[in-house]
């Protein structure tokens, strides 16, 4: 059970499925290109032992080869976070697909990381509730194994009705909310979290990837690159790299080639002829 306050910052800020007909654009999200996504360490309670980071693994990843990570240290109040502004003012109606993956290594209260998103009800500019997808109110949650949950039709509470329980679906929400949408402005308010429930999260380690808003996938990796070696672009290897990333094999080694080849020495000056004659000019 996940325990609702409202979150006060204290730390620096440091989301396969086909939508409709198309499948989804997949977007690489490392620390170096965080594409409108930020890594953000909050607290429900006492001071945040939490972080965030993108690691590799763990295990075998549903895209690439990392994840991002979210660990809540002593304190289960800790409320790790990692949150986008990318979907504020989208209508709850008008999400077609919203599904993630996750990994859980430390889970207590067999908790995984979950989707909170801040929700205005009627159009004014507020916030009206916050409306949380928890995989553990959807099925039974595994360590150390990659799970998929489809947080579109799955199960999710309302804080303003004091949750959980009630638990209901989105579609049920809107029927009741027609007009509900994710909070606009400049904040972030779709947020993909760990913790802030007490003892239940203590200690909790567990990671997210792979996730799907409509028509765009988000891969969240770790900084790999730059290469240091033709071979390290090989077999493949090109594809690996996102620090910087390349379209092909022969991209990949003009890079390296171009960071091998020897720096042009600069031209000499004429500083021991001009210092002559400024003491000549010094002498008169």
């Amino acid at each position: 059970m996940k325990k609702r306050a409202l979150a006060v910052l204290v730390g620096g800020v440091l989301a396969l499925t086909v939508a409709a007909a198309a499948v989804a654009a997949t977007v690489t999200v490392t620390p170096a290109h965080m594409d409108g996504w930020a890594a953000v360490n909050d607290t429900c309670g006492a001071p945040s032992t939490g972080s965030i980071a993108f690691v590799n693994g763990p295990g075998s990843p549903p895209a690439g080869v990392g994840s991002v990570q979210f660990k809540t240290g002593s304190n289960g109040d800790s409320y790790p976070s990692l949150r986008t502004a990318n979907y504020n003012g989208t209508k709850l109606s008008s999400l077609t697909a919203l599904d993630y993956w996750t990994y859980v290594s430390v889970a207590p209260g067999s908790q995984a990381a979950y989707i909170d998103l801040y929700v205005d009800n009627n159009g004014d500019g507020v916030r009206d509730d916050i409306l949380t997808f928890e995989p553990v109110y959807n099925g039974t949650v595994t360590a150390n194994t990659w799970q998929h949950w489809n947080a579109l039709t799955g199960l999710w509470w309302s804080d303003s009705m004091g949750g959980p329980p009630p638990l209901f679906t989105l579609s049920s929400y809107e029927s009741s909310h027609p007009n509900a949408a994710i909070l606009g402005g400049s904040d972030t308010n779709f947020i993909l979290a760990a913790g802030c429930g007490g003892a239940a999260w203590t200690d909790f380690v567990g990671n997210a990837d792979k996730l799907t808003v409509n028509g765009t996938t988000y891969n969240f990796e770790p900084t790999i690159g730059p290469p240091t070696s033709k071979e390290q672009c090989k077999k493949g290897g090109w594809q690996t790299f996102n620090n910087p990333s390349f379209k092909n094999q022969g991209q990949c080694v003009a890079f390296v080639n171009h960071q091998q080849k020897p720096k042009k020495k600069p031209k000499p000056h004429d500083n021991d002829n001009n210092q002559g004659q400024d003491n000549d000019n010094d002498n008169d």
